[in-house]
């Protein structure tokens, strides 16, 4: 199977303008919204790289509805269309959905006890759906028919927040600008990682892991011309390279990019 089957083709934008990790933080991305309101045109693209709920005193429910309703308003320009907005799967959204399918996990106890010493901020996404940590790894020791009624009212409760169970399911891992001129122009954008050592097919789950091979990138990953990436778990800031580019830093960052792999500014709020 070719990539350009599996990932989300941006086609030829005129620019395509990448929201770092959100992490929860609503009042910087409403600030960013508004920046980008008057900025995006049609012909352009809107990615966001991922990691949208969690976060210190985050409300991931108010967090996703301004990120709908943004869509929403630009979709209400003449010329802007559905597919102008892509939205990356971060490790937060990969680990919510485990979350949502702990029943079928061989040591759902196990794989909770991980995620709470290793990603204690997924305790905002559990809260903002109406749970918790504790009250999960109380169900995990109750047995798997309880933990399947547990996941299953978790889901009820995503459902009842308009657009929210379809956000979910549009989630890419990656995606690409594709040029009729060639491949060599192209930009790759992903949400943490990457191995420069293997074809972008065979990634799997080193778009969430492979943050440390990701910083090894010197020469371009053929056949894209420049990788961009939304997240850095380690937070080395922003990093600009001829071969990669790192949006990550203190505040929540836009890089403003031609549909040829070059950064023209990067918005920070």
């Amino acid at each position: 199977m070719s990539f350009k089957n599996k990932f989300s083709n941006l086609g030829q934008p005129e620019k395509v303008w990448v929201v770092s990790a959100v992490n929860g933080d609503r009042a910087r991305l409403v600030e960013l919204h508004k920046t980008l309101f008057d900025k995006i045109k049609s012909g352009d693209r809107l990615l966001y790289t991922g990691n949208y709920l969690a976060g210190p005193g985050a409300n991931p429910v108010e967090t996703l509805d301004e990120i709908l309703y943004f869509r929403r308003t630009l979709l209400a320009r003449p010329g802007m269309q559905d597919s102008d907005f892509v939205y990356l799967r971060g490790i937060q959204e990969e680990l919510w959905n485990k979350i949502l399918q702990l029943q079928f996990t061989p040591s759902p106890g196990q794989v909770l006890e991980w995620m709470i010493k290793k990603h204690p901020n997924m305790e905002s996404i559990l809260r903002g759906y109406g749970s918790s940590f504790e009250e999960a790894s109380r169900i995990t020791r109750e047995g798997v028919i309880n933990l399947t009624r547990w996941t299953t009212s978790l889901k009820q409760t995503i459902r009842r927040h308009p657009g929210h169970e379809k956000f979910f399911s549009v989630l890419r891992r990656a995606a690409f600008t594709e040029h009729g001129a060639g491949d060599d122009g192209n930009i790759l954008f992903v949400h943490a990682g990457l191995d420069p050592q293997l074809p972008l097919i065979s990634q799997g789950d080193n778009f969430w892991w492979a943050s440390k091979q990701f910083s090894q990138i010197q020469e371009a990953y053929h056949p894209f011309k420049l990788v961009v990436r939304g997240f850095d778990p380690d937070h080395q800031g922003l990093k600009i390279g001829p071969a990669a580019v790192s949006l990550d830093g203190d505040r929540m960052l836009c890089a403003e990019m031609s549909g040829q792999g070059d950064v023209l500014n990067v918005l920070a709020a």
